[in-house]
């Protein structure tokens, strides 16, 4: 057998087997010497690329810059009590770039301290979809000028972008949109292994996939449950994700996505993921409503823990282990799958929304023959739960996506979280943003029927989920929303109905309504005349000691704009027992059906 001592000398670095091997040297460091080197007053930041924010490297970042006003740029999908408010809290942000901000988890709602910092002005802030951010950072690992999309057009968030653009397409003739290259100054991603030079294996699904890492300009810094050989990486070299040469930094970090949680995909033996701390983000979420509380709460958690070991410590060996345990389907507890007794309680606003809303689905995806559902999260993702297995009796199993890169997923009954972990194993694929988004919800033609909520809808089918500018109010923003409605072929709402939420005309158009066909709320099904582009009253919930007549004028009573009545008026009966039966099951602790 032939032998080439330098072809063997590098067979074997690739093995582990020589120079370099083991779970040290190389990039491994440790996560203050990887900020104090790395991360520099002025930066741009991308946070996350995979499942999971580096949080420990965050609050590491806020421990040492705390005090300092280094005037950093905050990019991430999502900005919350736990990831971005600590920045906000210390002054450590002069922009913000993201999809989302609110809190998210278990429930979503506005977030009282990033709410303040809009009304003030301090801080910055610029909106996009989750599709196009993702576009901008894959633009800016390809070393394309710009992105072209389907997004944003039609919306008010495209008028306040300066990196956006609308121009002919050459090819076609029509309109199309630009998304300008991102690329941000360093990448702080946090993965499930590495080898010491930093070739990392992210969880799934990939959410941003790797596009931040590839784009920044300094690299990444990568933190990650374990650090280990090049040897054993190779066994899960199909998972690797980012080289070596995006990295800049390793570091061990187990438990490095707390308080958020952490999917055990793929599996190793002796490093399993960890469940979302569900009662740590509620103390977080709480402490929000005051910046003295707040800053109690970072002065016990995070600035007065010197690192990250005595955080963990401080949570506890015991409780780490309960996280560990609730990723197990069958650790989960079943308690609330036991028969009700005596008379079942009748259904509250929300959960008559909701039924109405998982009928309406249930018809659209038969009659229009869509191929996968999108819901946003809250009330539309209940429905489209409750209208998933209402279709699967009917033999017509249609698939559930989820933007952050889940197709074709079961919501198993236990947490009513959109993006609930313990669903994951059940996808029949992973993938991440731009797929699903891009590709699944808007490159497939008339085939994805989207659901969507609304803060606000207006006569059109326009959403507001996004700010009311008069009174400098910030609510959540897009997520995928606008994409959604960009994208699929159709779009239901799901709002409940109120004067100031079903407006005439929405003061801040978050995602346009051309594709929006319905909008369900508690008292009915409001469908949009194709001739004239108006929603109009097709459908009222039957409601036990109300004639027809008294109903109707609740119903216009609640509603913002002139109600107008579909010429054949539906009356609708109310949800069944078994409807909420189910809908109770997937929703225990009644965060969307109270």
């Amino acid at each position: 057998m032939l032998h080439l001592p330098w072809v063997d000398a590098a067979l074997e670095r690739h093995a582990g087997t020589g120079v370099g091997s083991g779970a040290t040297g190389g990039k491994a460091t440790t996560l203050a010497e990887a900020v104090r080197e790395l991360v520099r007053p002025g930066y741009s930041l991308q946070i996350g690329s995979g499942l999971g924010y580096p949080m420990a490297l965050l609050y590491e970042i806020v421990r040492q810059f705390w005090g300092r006003d280094p005037a950093f740029t905050f990019i991430a999908y999502g900005g919350s009590c736990t990831n971005l408010v600590p920045f906000l809290a210390g002054g450590l942000v002069k922009k913000v770039l993201a999809s989302y901000l609110g809190d998210s988890y278990p429930f979503p709602a506005p977030n009282p301290l990033i709410q303040k910092a809009f009304a003030e002005g301090r801080v910055e802030f610029e909106e996009w979809s989750m599709l196009t951010l993702t576009q901008r950072l894959a633009a800016g690992a390809m070393g394309l000028p710009f992105f072209p999309t389907r997004s944003l057009g039609g919306s008010s968030l495209a008028e306040n972008l300066r990196d956006f653009t609308r121009i002919q397409d050459p090819f076609s003739g029509e309109e199309i949109g630009l998304v300008k290259a991102l690329r941000p100054d360093l990448s702080l991603v946090h993965g499930w292994l590495a080898d010491p030079e930093g070739n990392t294996v992210l969880g799934l699904p990939l959410v941003g996939n790797v596009y931040g890492a590839l784009a920044a300009r300094q690299g990444a810094i990568v933190t990650v449950e374990k650090v280990v050989s090049a040897a054993e990486l190779a066994y899960f070299r199909e998972h690797v994700r980012i080289p070596a040469e995006a990295v800049r930094a390793v570091i061990e970090v187990p438990f490095g996505a707390h308080p958020s949680g952490h999917h055990h995909f793929p599996l190793r033996g002796d490093a399993w993921g960890y469940a979302e701390d569900r009662p740590f983000i509620m103390e977080v979420r709480r402490a929000c409503r005051s910046a003295e509380s707040y800053r109690s709460w970072l002065e016990e958690w995070v600035l007065g823990c010197p690192d990250h070991w005595s955080y963990l410590a401080k949570l506890g060996r015991e409780r780490l282990l309960a996280l560990k345990g609730k990723l197990s389907l069958d650790a989960w507890p079943l308690h609330f799958l036991e028969e009700e007794k005596g008379e079942i309680p009748p259904p509250t606003a929300a959960e008559q929304m909701i039924v109405l809303a998982a009928r309406e689905i249930e018809r659209a995806a038969v009659e229009r023959g869509c191929n996968s559902i999108l819901a946003g999260v809250g009330a539309s993702h209940m429905a489209s739960w409750l209208a998933y297995y209402s279709l699967l009796q009917q033999g017509r199993q249609v698939p559930l996506m989820a933007e952050i890169g889940l197709y074709g997923f079961i919501p198993l009954p236990g947490d009513s979280f959109v993006f609930a972990l313990r669903n994951f194993p059940t996808a029949t694929l992973y993938s991440d943003v731009l797929h699903i988004l891009g590709c699944f919800v808007s490159g497939r033609g008339e085939s994805c029927l989207g659901v969507l909520g609304a803060a606000q809808v207006d006569c059109r089918g326009n959403i507001n989920s996004s700010q009311v500018p008069a009174a400098r109010l910030y609510l959540v923003g897009s997520g995928g929303g606008n994409d959604v409605a960009s994208g699929a072929a159709e779009v239901i709402v799901v709002a409940e109905q109120a004067p100031h939420r079903y407006v005439e005309e929405v003061p801040f158009i978050t995602s346009p309504g051309d594709r929006v066909t319905t909008v369900v709320s508690q008292h009915g099904i409001f469908r949009k005349d194709p001739a004239e582009g108006i929603l109009k009253l097709a459908a009222y919930l039957e409601r036990p000691g109300l004639d027809k007549a008294e109903i109707l004028r609740q119903i216009k009573d609640q509603c913002g704009w002139e109600l107008q009545l579909w010429p054949e008026l539906e009356a609708l009966p109310p949800p069944t027992p078994e409807e909420l039966s189910r809908l109770r099951y997937l929703d225990p602790e009644r965060y969307f059906t109270r």
